[in-house]
């Protein structure tokens, strides 16, 4: 018995030990640690924490020649999931790897019963790999994800561990979470310049533009299966060589560390609409008979900040989503979003 416990409480590290190992033994890249929390914003519900570890491969320009040496330098999933792209030449391809958590709470999570007319407690454990090609004016992205529901997320685990480390109101209805299920996820997203100003010097900041661009996002999938479309603006220095790393995707940061400049910082808003088919933190099977009905139409304003110096980089974000069910009595929800990155 007591080997069996040790064996859980090591399962989690084992895990990120494996990953960074892997990581490492495939080639130079930067490392992204992200955490998402609304406790920013002194709320504690709906989609309350997130947390991933990823790596991303340094960017090679790619040629339509050299395609295939380019795949050789890919893992053999990778390689299969490259092709599902558009294919393009004159850009930078890149795969990575990402862990990570999420999980969603009721609004009050003091309520020890069961609440059927409230979201219901729900994590998601997911293992994932995406392929990239990034351009100055076009870029694309593809990820396939792995995961599970329920207890095996660990979600219960590290919001009452987190919330008695600082002092927070403890979770009690964690018992009625979504119950375990595989998910399997797949998503793709690209990127299309619209205008970019040309470079031009202000009080500040010298070789500053700024550009506004357009993205559609698709994730299919059990976990859930949405549509979206957005814009993007940026204004900052080197908006060419790090265009296309930011994305509306979870947990996803491109390599600015190791690109033509490793100096490059930017502020952004992005704005997207999208319809969601289904969603399984809403219809997921529960121990009890949930009252709720999954809000489709959806709406995210994101405002935020990136900062590239050599081989560090820092993204940070506010942002704010609509409703995910219909009985949903406050219309938006929001968190912060940290991410601290370093080429290795």
């Amino acid at each position: 018995m007591l080997v069996a416990r040790s064996n859980k409480k090591l399962s989690g590290p084992f895990t990120c030990i494996l990953f960074i190992t892997v990581m490492l033994s495939a080639r130079a890249g930067q490392l992204n640690i992200q955490f998402e929390n609304d406790g920013i914003f002194a709320s504690d519900g709906n989609y309350t924490n997130g947390f991933s570890l990823a790596w991303e491969s340094k960017p090679e320009l790619i040629q339509q020649q050299k395609q295939h040496d380019n795949l050789t330098n890919m893992p053999k999933f990778s390689q299969l999931q490259y092709l599902v792209r558009l294919p393009l030449t004159q850009t930078q391809n890149a795969w990575g790897l990402k862990i990570s958590q999420r999980m969603w709470t009721p609004n009050n999570i003091t309520i020890i019963m069961l609440q059927s007319d409230d979201r219901p407690y729900a994590g998601l454990f997911e293992i994932e790999s995406h392929t990239a090609d990034y351009g100055p004016k076009f870029a694309q992205k593809n990820w396939l994800a792995l995961g599970i529901t329920g207890v095996k997320s660990k979600a219960e685990y590290v919001q009452t561990k987190v919330h008695d480390l600082v002092g927070s109101i403890p979770p009690l209805g964690w018992q009625y979470q979504i119950e375990e299920e595989i998910t399997l996820q797949l998503a793709y997203e690209v990127d299309a310049l619209v205008f970019r100003s040309k470079q031009y010097r202000s009080k500040y900041l010298d070789n500053n533009q700024w550009e506004v661009s357009s993205y559609s996002h698709l994730s299919l999938g059990n976990f859930n299966t949405e549509a979206s479309l957005g814009l993007l603006f940026r204004w900052g220095v080197g908006l060419h060589n790090t265009f296309g790393r930011l994305s509306s995707h979870f947990g996803h940061t491109g390599n600015t560390t190791q690109v033509g400049s490793s100096n490059n910082f930017s502020i952004y808003s992005r704005l997207q609409f999208g319809y969601r088919f289904n969603d399984l933190t809403i219809e997921g099977d529960l121990p009890y008979e949930s009252n709720l009905d999954i809000q489709h139409n959806q709406a995210k304003a994101v405002l935020g900040m990136q900062w590239t110096i050599d081989n560090y980089a820092i993204t940070w974000s506010l942002n704010s989503y609509t409703r995910a069910y219909s009985q949903d009595n406050k219309s938006w929800h929001s968190y912060g979003s940290l991410t601290l990155s370093c080429a290795i």
